[in-house]
């Protein structure tokens, strides 16, 4: 093999390497549009046919830079904006969130001991003489994964149901990006109600569970969707 092979061989070997390490953004919402720019002021991507584009869910596309709170990424062959609210950064070109290796697990965190596992969920409409749970699962550092639902044992058919990702700001406040759907029989008609976005939740005054903030209901009503710091047996 002359010289001039072997150098394009190492090169091309380096640029895979590169290539499969590449940082990329992973969409966690659902619905989220693309910017001209790095603010909501910014006008929307289309399509060549004027439809607004929206990323997949777990979609993986090529990150950029860092501009406020928003990710400039290369999209459809444009450097487009999305914002940081629904997404995460994610190392390795994963699909998902970054998954522990043998070789570099992320370490124990005090707050992986105080978010890994089962936890107690409630929705006051339901009940708060039992509960719903929630299971949290690590898929990186300060990224978890939290799945739950609490069904109403009085009016069947009657839930609330959370799926998305929580990352800590610290042990009492955690901002959780996903979907929460409720339906309650004497609420917005008895149809389900659907929240899909950015939601804060926190532990004040003491009290061992993390409440979600944003509380405003389709008719006015104040919700109160808990998390409690204890764990489900």
């Amino acid at each position: 093999m002359n010289l001039k092979r072997i150098i394009s061989s190492c090169l091309l070997a380096i640029a895979t390497v590169a290539m499969s390490w590449a940082t990329n953004v992973i969409v966690d919402g659902t619905n989220v549009r693309f910017r001209l720019g790095p603010s909501t002021n910014h006008a929307i991507l289309h399509d060549g046919q004027g439809k607004v584009v929206y990323a997949k869910k777990g979609e993986a596309i090529p990150y950029l830079k860092t501009q406020g709170n928003f990710y400039m990424v290369k999209y459809m062959g444009e450097e487009v904006f999305i914002s940081r609210d629904f997404t995460h950064l994610s190392e390795g070109g994963s699909t998902t969130a970054t998954k522990a290796t043998a070789k570099g697990k992320p370490a124990t965190t005090a707050m992986d001991k105080k978010l890994i596992g089962k936890h107690m969920l409630s929705l006051q409409w339901i009940s708060w003489d039992y509960f719903g749970s929630v299971n949290i699962t690590k898929e990186g550092d300060n990224y978890y994964r939290c799945v739950g639902e609490q069904l109403d044992r009085t009016n069947v058919g009657d839930y609330v149901k959370l799926d998305g990702y929580i990352s800590a700001v610290d042990e009492l406040n955690l901002v959780f990006n996903g979907t929460i759907k409720m339906k309650i029989y004497h609420l917005n008609g008895g149809e389900e109600y659907v929240r899909d976005g950015r939601f804060n939740f926190k532990s004040t005054q003491g009290r061992k569970y993390w409440r979600m903030q944003e509380m405003d209901g389709p008719d006015g009503e104040v919700d109160y969707v808990d998390i409690y710091m204890l764990r489900k047996k």
